[in-house]
């Protein structure tokens, strides 16, 4: 004989936030975004001229990166979250930099240099030129290199999750769950 499922189980479970389905739609947003904005065929072309800033995208993330309110706050501490996400859950490169992790301690930020690099950075002292991302992590305080990696790491969690290579379980989710609100924030920007 079974147990009935309890009736405040199953709603706890609707209650969910499905984080999958929703970063879905906000990953076609930027595509849809990015292939209105920029004229490159090839999308690894049109990621890296997004890297380049100059447009409403890059001035909304660094608006919001570096905002003292409380959505710059949240902004930040998500970001950070994602990073932490990202090393938990191993996440690295399929191609290129195939091994190497996906955070913002391992980043691709010029594909054509072939170099990956961090934007983590420590903090000696008050006067450091470095944003707080919560937790004790710390990146540098350049808005153009943060949204490259940025756009760069939300890039290869498209990949992973498109490709079958972010299995379904605790850490992927963690993982789906900042990019996406990362990234809705971004573009709720534009």
């Amino acid at each position: 004989m079974t147990t009935p499922e309890l009736p405040y189980r199953f709603w706890r479970e609707q209650a969910k936030i499905d984080y999958f389905s929703l970063f879905v739609p906000a990953w076609l947003s930027l595509n849809a975004w990015m292939r209105e904005r920029f004229t490159a065929q090839d999308e690894r072309r049109i990621l890296e001229a997004l890297k380049l800033g100059g447009h409403p995208l890059f001035d909304g993330f660094a608006g919001i990166v570096q905002s003292a309110d409380v959505r710059g706050s949240d902004f930040r501490s998500n970001l950070g979250e994602l990073h932490r996400a990202l090393v938990s859950a191993n996440l690295s490169y399929a191609t290129r930099h195939r091994g190497k992790g996906v955070s913002l301690d391992s980043c691709a930020i010029d594909w054509s240099s072939g170099q990956v690099d961090s934007v983590l950075r420590e903090r000696t002292e008050e006067s450091d030129p470095t944003l707080e991302l919560g937790g004790g992590l710390w990146v540098e305080n350049d808005p153009a290199r943060l949204f490259a990696a940025y756009i760069e790491i939300v890039y290869q969690v498209r990949c992973a999750l498109f490709h079958g290579a972010l299995p379904p379980n605790a850490n992927s989710e963690r993982v789906i769950r900042y990019a996406y609100l990362t990234l809705f924030a971004v573009m709720e920007t534009v």
